[in-house]
């Protein structure tokens, strides 16, 4: 920073410090330097010291300027293509394209050819030069931004475009515009140097930086500070620009090598253990314990299920068995031992050896496992080439990892894109990649979390099949203990970063010992079911009725789905995954366009797209997204988020908002005093209760809840449904549940619509349909709940 001041002070302050007039002669050409011209003189004989102090001015000052013009039209361009799609984004690109394929030389030239020599046609050549690279980079950055759900929740809200890009989007685009400017910076004084290396610039008599390198290049052995002076400001300007930006924008933060704890003395391992952790510390900062003296051993064959609430050090526990120790922490005593070594001792390559003979992992969210851009079959491959199996047996080895993970047509599956699979089969197909690697240690983060009952217990099983099958040692972490106690044949339940209770599965399920595992199988346990509710409401009495809905892409996702919903009516949808649980929801918020059917409110249609609903009617229909942390805007305040809603209700004056955010804050069980935190700062489930109270600003009549539970641990998930179900009696608010879990059903009560296929099979009151099925589906999806958690006098015999 402090040399790139010192070149911008040079450039900019020079003028003013000059000896000389710049066209003034002092001397012979290229004569040496003198007391009066102490770096000699140029092909001119103007004094080299005045014309070096006066030549950056101009350099500086265009590369500035097309810099904040590129900007601030590539953010423009950038962002409208990614927005508006469709053929303003074909238009844009297609345009980008043609400048990003001419040669930026023939550009250069063509350009300053049209316009005439000098500073003016360069500084335009140079913007044509560095748009289009700088419109990709925001669109792409903005796409990934608008994928976010705290857009979609700006968009269902009827905010203008101009509001969803510059509160929404631009906050969140500032680091990459940042980035950007700073690389545009670099081309724009290179291309602007460069022509005036070449003579299309500044013109002689001026001073200029590059156009002195030109004009003294013949001179070079007989005066050559004429020539390496500029040259070396110009060098200095473009390497301080590019140290400025590494740290400003560093890359992921490197892991340390060569510099790892020794194995403690004493540490003893299980005979025939493959994964052994004793005494194992990891640590945040100073003192802050993350993971406290935990002891942990697995054998071959073995599946040891690691469960605990968020916080709890599930995560870090697997990865530290890895070797992987995350950014901002350390490790700080005890050892590993994984297949007779110990990770934490091993440089980076001979980690990545040991990893690769022997662990298999697969992270929680099956989205961000599998490359979105690659076939499933070509992931898996990538793998055996790694491993250097003969090509071959590719197609053998991918046909058997898939069945292995659970795919019935394994064929049709490989040629698949990620996005084109459901939630389970991407779960599944994750797992593929990483059994064709054959690995002797298998850990999945949380691999249940997003799959309903089905698909969950269909996961599990499978799991039990592939050990018996190829002996592999499970390490599965999990904050439901139900679920995975049918399949785990030993539980260690984590609290603060220790190991609180260990032992047979079945043990620490129906006798826990430790606080936490009682708390943990209490909340896996949804108790009395909640009242049923009124009958489904008749005829102009709906609040909230949809008719016939139907959504084809490429094949029918939802056909004639209907629905009706009193005030204080909660109707929760579930099914398995992939049936059109969301896409229901999505229509019915009019984020997604319906081909077929009518929605109405209060017996008034609804337009299928909400940017063409009425204000009042957007207000009165709110959406709770799924997912916490990627429901509210990481760069705005929790006030700032609750607060937007109630700028759209005239009943609610400027001077009141503040009070009605305390006030909202504390119905939904939050401090007010969080108002002035952003999201970072909170868990998961006060993340859920702010996207709740967001809602609730709006003053709805309508909350349409997808999969709110899911990514929250049971007693979190707990409150958050007894919460809404709260505010449905206390409101009278209508809610659409859309979940997974049959104990958020359980708990809310009201009626329960499964959905399958795109069609709802059965529909009925809570407690009828959970304990008396009719549906082959409906029994599936009870008969797949953990024995635990299933409701009193259910009969799944039918």
């Amino acid at each position: 920073m402090a040399v790139l001041l010192l070149v911008a002070a040079v450039a900019l302050l020079g003028p003013l410090f000059a000896p000389y007039p710049v066209t003034e002669p002092l001397d012979i050409p290229y004569a040496p330097g003198s007391r009066q011209a102490p770096l000699g003189t140029d092909r001119l004989g103007s004094d080299v010291l005045s014309r070096v102090l006066s030549g950056g001015r101009s350099l500086l000052l265009n590369g500035l300027l097309v810099t904040a013009a590129v900007c601030a039209l590539g953010a423009v361009a950038g962002m409208t293509a990614a927005y508006r799609k469709g053929w303003t984004d074909t238009l844009i690109l297609r345009l980008a394209d043609v400048l990003l394929g001419l040669p930026a030389f023939l550009l250069l030239s063509v350009v300053v050819v049209a316009t005439g020599r000098g500073t003016a046609g360069v500084a335009l050549a140079a913007g044509l030069v560095l748009l289009p690279e700088s419109i990709r980079v925001v669109r792409a950055a903005t796409l990934r931004i608008l994928s976010q759900d705290y857009v979609e929740v700006a968009v269902a809200r009827g905010e203008r475009t101009a509001n969803v890009l510059g509160r929404e989007v631009l906050p969140n685009l500032a680091p990459v515009l940042a980035a950007d400017a700073g690389v545009r910076f670099l081309g724009a004084v290179t291309v602007v140097a460069t022509a005036a290396f070449l003579g299309y610039g500044a013109q002689p008599p001026a001073a200029d930086w590059g156009l002195m390198v030109l004009e003294n290049r013949d001179g070079l052995t007989l005066q050559p500070l004429a020539v390496l002076a500029p040259a070396v400001l110009l060098l200095v300007l473009l390497l301080a620009t590019n140290l400025l930006l590494d740290v400003a924008f560093p890359g992921p933060e490197a892991r340390v090598v060569g510099r790892r704890r020794k194995v403690a003395q004493g540490v003893s391992e299980v005979s025939g253990a493959l994964l052994s952790v004793r005494g194992l510390r990891v640590e945040r900062g100073e003192g802050h314990t993350v993971l406290d003296a935990v002891d942990l051993d697995l054998a071959p064959g073995e599946l040891l299920a690691v469960v605990g609430e968020s916080g709890s050090g599930k995560t870090t526990l697997v990865l530290a068995a890895l070797g992987h120790v995350a950014p901002g922490l350390r490790h700080t005593g005890g050892a590993v031992r994984l297949d007779g070594h110990d990770p934490m001792t091993l440089d980076e390559r001979r980690l990545r050896r040991l990893r690769a003979s022997v662990c298999g992992y697969v992270a929680q969210d099956p989205r961000t496992a599998l490359a979105p851009h690659l076939r499933v079959g070509t992931q898996i491959s990538e793998v055996m080439r790694a491993r250097q199996v003969p090509r071959e047996q590719w197609p053998e080895r991918i046909e058997r990892a898939l069945r292995l993970a659970g795919l019935d047509r394994p064929q049709e599956v490989a040629h698949r894109l990620p996005h084109q699979l459901s939630g389970g089969q991407r779960q599944r197909a994750a797992l593929a990649v990483t059994l064709a690697a054959e690995p002797r240690l298998l850990v999945l983060d949380e691999p249940t979390s997003a799959l309903d009952t089905v698909t969950a217990a269909a996961f599990l099983a499978d799991l039990t099949r592939l050990r018996r099958e190829t002996d592999t040692a499970v390490l599965l972490v999990s904050h439901d203990l139900a679920s995975v106690a049918s399949v785990a044949g030993r539980v260690a339940v984590m609290d603060g970063g220790r190991i609180v209770e260990l032992g047979p599965a079945e043990a620490v399920l129906t006798d826990p010992v430790s606080e936490r595992g009682r708390a943990l199988v209490a909340a896996a346990r949804p108790g009395a079911l909640a009242s049923a509710g009124p009958d489904e409401p008749e005829g102009e009495g709906a609040l909230l009725r949809a008719s016939e809905i139907a959504l084809a892409r490429e094949k029918p996702v939802l056909e004639g789905v209907s629905l009706a919903l009193g005030p204080g009516d909660c109707l929760s949808v579930v099914g398995p995954s992939g049936c059109g649980k969301t896409t229901l929801l999505r229509c019915l918020a009019g984020l997604d366009t319906p081909t077929r059917g009518e929605i109405r409110l209060h017996g008034e249609e609804l337009a299928r797209d909400v940017r063409d609903r009425e204000p009042g009617q957007r207000r009165r229909v709110q959406l709770v997204p799924q997912d916490p942390y990627a429901s509210l805007n990481p760069r705005h305040t929790v006030a700032a988020i609750v607060g937007r809603p109630l700028v759209f209700r005239p009943d609610i004056p400027a001077a009141r908002q503040p009070a009605e955010v305390d006030r909202l804050l504390a119905q939904v069980g939050l401090d007010p005093q969080l108002g002035g935190r952003l999201p970072g700062a909170l868990s998961g489930g006060q993340r859920q209760r702010v996207a709740l109270a967001r809602a609730l600003a709006a003053g709805p009549e309508v909350l349409l809840c997808d999969e709110v539970t899911s990514a929250l641990d049971p007693s979190v998930a707990a409150a958050v449904t007894e919460l809404i179900a709260g505010l449905r009696a206390e409101l009278g608010i209508a809610v659409v549940m859309v979940t997974h879990d049959l104990s958020v059903a359980a708990r809310l009560g009201g009626r329960v619509a499964v959905l399958h296929d795109g069609r709802i099979r059965e529909t009925g009151p809570a407690a009828r349909v959970l304990s008396r099925p009719e549906h082959d589906v409906t029994r599936a999806l009870v008969a797949a709940l953990p024995h635990r958690t299933r409701p009193a006098g259910e009969d799944v015999t039918r």
